[in-house]
Formats: C-alpha cells, sequence, structure tokens
C-alpha cells in the first residue's frame, strides 16, 4: 500500500528560513530579458516548425499546448528561459489555426500559487501533468544550453495522453527542433531563477506571532499538533510513484485550529491540494507567551513517500 510519512512536522524555524532560502526567485511578472528582431525571426521559425509535427505529435485541431519554462543544465528555468518561452508562445499563438495556446501569464499565475520549482517540473510526465492540470492536451518542454558565443534551444511536444506510458509502449517517433541563437550579448543572467517571489502574507498574519520570537513577552510554550492525519496520495503522484516534500506556512489559532496556510514550496502531481487539505483537519495546542495561549505563523514540512 502507498504510505505517506510526514519527515517532521517541525516548527523550527530553520526549516522556513532553508525553504526561504533554497528558492532564488526572479521576482518578476514579466522578463527583463529583450529580445532582438533576429532571435523574434528564429522562433517565429521554430512555431512554424513545432505546427507542422503537431499532428503527429497527436495535437489535432481541437487540442491546446502550454509552453513550459525552458530549462537549462541545472534543471532549473532563468530569466532567458522565460523570456524565450515567452516569445515562442506568442509566436504560437500568431501561427496556430484552431489550436489554443494556454496564456503564459495564467502560467505564471499559477505558479506563483503552487510554487512548484522548475526542477520538478523537469520530468516529462511532470510536464505532461502540468499541462492537464492548466487545461493543455500538450505541452511544450525546452532545453536550453549556453556556450561562449552561442546557444542552442531544443523544443520537443509532449501529448499529455502519453503520461506514465512504459516507454516500450510510447510512439516510436518523436519530434525534436533546435534554434541556434549565435548572439546571446542580450541574454543576460543565466542564473536560476523562478516565475514567484516573496509569497503573500497570509490572512491574520498582522495579528499572529512569529513562532521564532515575540515582540513584547516570553515565548513559554511552542505551538504543536496532537492530531496529524497524513495527507493521501493523489492518483497521478501514486502513477508515477512521486517522492519529495512540501513546506507550508500556516497560522494556528488561539484556539489551536489552523486558521491559514499556504505553500512556500510546493510539488508537482496534485500533492499540494492534498497536504493543505490535510493540514487544516489537524488540531494543536497552541503557542503561549508568558502563560498565554496566542495565534503563531509557523511552517510545517511535510514528507510524501511511497513504500
Amino acid at each position: 500500500m502507498p504510505a505517506t510519512r510526514r519527515l517532521a512536522s517541525s516548527f523550527l524555524v530553520l526549516i522556513f528560513l532553508a525553504s526561504a532560502a533554497s528558492t532564488v526567485s526572479a521576482q518578476l511578472n514579466e522578463s527583463s530579458v529583450t529580445l532582438t528582431a533576429g532571435q523574434k525571426s528564429q522562433l517565429q521559425d521554430l512555431a512554424s516548425r513545432v505546427l507542422k509535427h503537431s499532428d503527429a505529435a497527436g495535437c489535432k485541431k481541437a487540442c491546446s499546448i502550454l509552453v513550459a519554462n525552458f530549462t537549462g543544465e541545472s534543471g532549473s528555468t532563468s530569466e532567458i528561459g522565460m523570456a524565450l518561452a515567452d516569445e515562442l508562445s506568442s509566436q504560437l499563438t500568431a501561427q496556430a489555426h484552431g489550436i489554443q495556446i494556454v496564456n503564459r501569464h495564467a502560467l505564471r499565475e499559477y505558479l506563483e500559487r503552487e510554487r512548484i520549482a522548475s526542477k520538478l517540473l523537469e520530468d516529462d510526465n511532470a510536464a505532461r501533468w502540468l499541462a492537464m492540470d492548466n487545461g493543455a492536451t500538450e505541452v511544450l518542454i525546452g532545453y536550453l544550453k549556453i556556450g561562449l558565443t552561442q546557444a542552442n534551444l531544443h523544443v520537443q511536444l509532449l501529448d499529455t495522453h502519453d503520461f506514465a506510458k512504459r516507454v516500450r509502449d510510447m510512439p516510436a517517433k518523436t519530434f525534436v527542433e533546435e534554434a541556434v541563437f549565435r548572439d546571446v550579448s542580450n541574454f543576460g543572467s543565466f542564473e536560476s531563477a523562478e516565475p514567484f517571489g516573496e509569497p503573500a502574507a497570509l490572512k491574520g498574519a498582522n495579528e499572529a506571532v512569529d513562532a521564532s520570537r515575540s515582540a513584547s513577552g516570553k515565548i513559554t510554550a511552542i505551538a504543536h499538533c496532537t492530531y496529524q492525519p497524513d495527507p493521501s496520495y493523489s492518483n497521478a503522484a501514486r502513477t508515477v510513484k512521486f517522492k519529495g516534500n512540501i513546506v507550508l506556512r500556516v497560522i494556528i489559532g488561539k484556539d489551536g485550529s489552523i486558521t491559514d496556510s499556504q505553500i512556500l514550496k510546493g510539488a508537482p502531481f496534485g500533492l499540494n491540494k492534498q497536504a493543505l487539505d490535510a493540514v487544516r483537519t489537524w488540531r494543536c495546542q497552541p503557542a503561549e507567551v508568558d502563560g498565554r495561549p496566542i495565534a503563531a505563523t509557523v511552517p510545517i514540512e511535510v514528507s510524501f513517500r511511497i513504500f
């Protein structure tokens, strides 16, 4: 039987600080990279070649395509990876007749909310799941290799109907297209970046005390939970046997109930929702300052494992 287990539902501030420090965020609504006319022309040609293969890749006229953030050798995306994906998505929108292209701004909002690092979406099945969760039937993934004088972008269209299929059951032929950029002087930083910034404040956060300190008085009891049912696996996560951790931030109220929660570090395959739904049922003992119960903001790490 599949099982989920918390690695440690620790309220140590170290978890929160490590989570925040591990995410290098672009904090951008739109990429700061400006592509040249020549680069846009290359992406226009690339979009044309992708669409020529769309039927063979399972994308008929009724299909919809999500362009995922392009990644590099580290598995992470970057400002230029997002900028190239934005432009290629625009070119596909201009050329695709009868094929819907998922709005990239909507994808950014989704990733801002779900906070799933690009490395976790690098796997083909994770990319297919991302497309399905955003209402698409196909996902265009891209790998960007940057050298000293040029950059090579390889893209591939994946059919969501192939989710979790065995290699031998996959279509015999897949199409990979390439664009070569001879001038990369305008590409800016190649460092890892994510399309989300610091999470918004929780409702009631102004009244809650940070679990690590109190503005006045002495913390005499640390919040801890006494009823902690494990989250369930989603069907998609069970199918691909996903293993990983999710970090949440919650407010434990004076009565020990979870009054609000949010994702700090997410995971794919619908596990964010599973974690949030489970944590909302937890019952805890509130933190205390000078012997009085208080509402406190605390981090929680949830671990998903299949045995």
